[in-house]
């Protein structure tokens, strides 16, 4: 026989109590139950408690919350009306009159009052009570986890991982390209001292000098674009001096002063009245703004306009480079800063991974809107001059 509750023994002697003694009973009781429910608000999961008419009969504060429950509603209000996606996650919409629901364990993603991933434990009351007599007591006890931020740290880690593997295979790659290239060229030039030597008519040599320096210079420049691949994928350690943003900017749009003006390309730039200085790698810098105008200047039409909006944000500097070119198809947007993703003809895919890896080596953010057949906003955010950056370490 189970042991009875002190509640239990008062409510049998409730007849026996006067009007004071059941004054002070009222009392105490209303005391412990704003005691519990200060205890149950502080508790950073959320609790709910569900009869078995969907009703929620009880919620703390971290349960409101994270199911966007509002105060206008009442303190009585349909879970599915409330949250949907949870009612339907729990299978509480399938329910008959004579079910009782069984334990569940899970993890969720809901989508109001904002997109979150819970962790949902939920258990019947009077789960552990075998007599059929409390059968229909189908009320249950759902306990709620926010894991949003974990599983987002899980994903990070795996994406880094990713990345990083790509990288050193692609690292491997270059450098075993350039050994043979390497070796061509001596050849190349070999060839070339012996032509010299041969007693051969002035058209023919002619021709065979031409084509000897066209292959060295081809050589030469795959070369080059190897070693200029390496040094944007390789992890680096920030030199860090104190830039101005304004400066790097024109450096980069002057370097890409022919290729603007070929397709008539306007540039305006607005910053206010004041020096935007970080402190960063200059280098690296101007590889980030030499991409992201680079992808601006792909996406938009003959006399078109690349806008540039310098501003100070708090212990940030924001820069947007905002144009009205091709835009990204929704289903792409989220793939921008993968390895080798690319919407581009003639695009290599690693313009933005790079540009999400210098970022992030500074301390910055980076984040891109688009909307297919509108235009782009990249936002690029910069810690302040004095800002305590995070160095890359060396391997």
């Amino acid at each position: 026989m189970p042991r009875k509750s002190p509640l239990d023994k008062v409510l049998g002697k409730l007849d026996d109590l006067d009007e004071v003694n059941l004054s002070n009973l009222v009392q105490r009781l209303a005391r412990e139950r704003k005691l519990l429910e200060t205890v149950f608000d502080v508790i950073r999961d959320g609790i709910l408690v569900i009869d078995s008419n969907g009703i929620i009969t009880y919620s703390n504060q971290q349960g409101r919350r994270l199911i966007g429950l509002k105060p206008e509603l009442g303190e009585k209000v349909s879970l599915f009306r409330a949250a949907p996606d949870l009612t339907k996650s729990l299978g509480l919409d399938r329910l008959s009159e004579n079910s009782r629901p069984e334990v569940v364990v899970r993890e969720i993603t809901i989508n109001y009052p904002e997109k979150r991933h819970l962790r949902v434990y939920a258990v019947p009351i009077d789960a552990r009570l075998k007599d059929k007599s409390f059968q229909n007591d189908d009320g249950i006890t759902v306990v709620l986890t926010d894991v949003t931020e974990e599983k987002s740290n899980v994903e990070e880690k795996i994406e880094n991982e990713k990345v990083s593997t790509i990288m050193d295979l692609a690292a491997g790659v270059a450098h075993e390209l350039g050994n043979p290239l390497n070796s061509i060229n001596i050849h190349l030039q070999v060839l070339q001292k012996t032509f010299k030597q041969k007693d051969l008519d002035e058209k023919n040599k002619s021709k065979l000098e031409k084509s000897l320096q066209s292959c060295v210079k081809e050589v030469r420049r795959l070369d080059g674009i190897i070693v200029h691949f390496l040094k944007a994928i390789r992890p680096t350690i920030p030199d860090f001096k104190e830039i101005n943003i304004h400066t790097i900017i024109e450096e980069v749009l002057l370097l890409k002063e022919k290729e603007l003006s070929s397709k008539k390309i306007k540039i305006k730039l607005d910053t206010e009245d004041k020096d935007p200085i970080i402190d960063g790698d200059v280098e690296q810098i101007k590889q980030v703004f030499f991409n992201v105008i680079g992808n601006a200047f792909d996406a938009v039409s003959d006399n078109s306009e690349i806008r540039i909006i310098i501003s100070w944000e708090n212990d940030f500097i924001t820069i947007q480079i905002i144009d009205h070119g091709v835009g990204i198809k929704k289903e792409n947007v989220s793939r921008v800063f993968e390895p080798y993703f690319t919407t581009k003809e003639k695009g290599n895919g690693i313009g933005m991974m790079i540009v999400h890896r210098i970022m992030k080596n500074h301390n910055g953010e980076v984040g891109i809107d688009s909307k297919f057949g509108s235009g782009t906003i990249v936002t690029l955010k910069f810690p302040r001059k004095g800002f305590n950056n995070r160095y890359l370490e060396e391997k």
